[in-house]
């Protein structure tokens, strides 16, 4: 049997759902990930870099020796989606997405851990990594 969520906490996730899709910054980034996803050219690209690196990287800690022509092609790939706009905006509104989930699912997980609506501080530590990392 499931349990079900009292109203008042469904209320609430209503309303902060609204809030985060209501949000200018998620609005864009959604668009921008929406936009990637209709090239083709753009999810081919993306796809082959990322399939082709996690082969590389799988074979080089296996310890097998990495063919130089791979390797090569493997950077070319990369610079071609570096330099690809759609990828890079869509990089970017990856990394929006995530940090507004990473900043939900720590208030969230933090408050269930102590009973009590956490600071910032204790959810992401006492700025350690740096502002710049991403977490804050």
């Amino acid at each position: 049997m499931t349990p079900t969520l009292a109203p008042a906490l469904i209320s609430h996730i209503d309303a902060l759902c609204a809030a985060i899709v209501a949000d200018p910054d998620v609005q864009k980034a959604r668009e921008q990930a929406e936009a990637f996803l209709a090239d083709e050219t753009a999810v081919d690209l993306y796809r082959e870099v990322m399939t082709m690196g996690r082969s590389l990287e799988q074979r080089h800690r296996g310890g097998q020796k990495l063919d130089a022509s791979e390797v090569s092609r493997f950077q070319d790939l990369q610079d071609q989606a570096d330099a690809h706009e759609v990828i890079q905006t869509f990089v970017a509104a990856q990394d929006v997405l995530q940090q507004v989930a990473n900043h939900v699912n720590g208030f969230v997980t933090k408050t269930l851990e102590k009973g009590r609506v956490p600071t910032a501080e204790e959810v992401f530590g006492s700025g350690g990594c740096g502002e710049g990392c991403g977490c804050h």
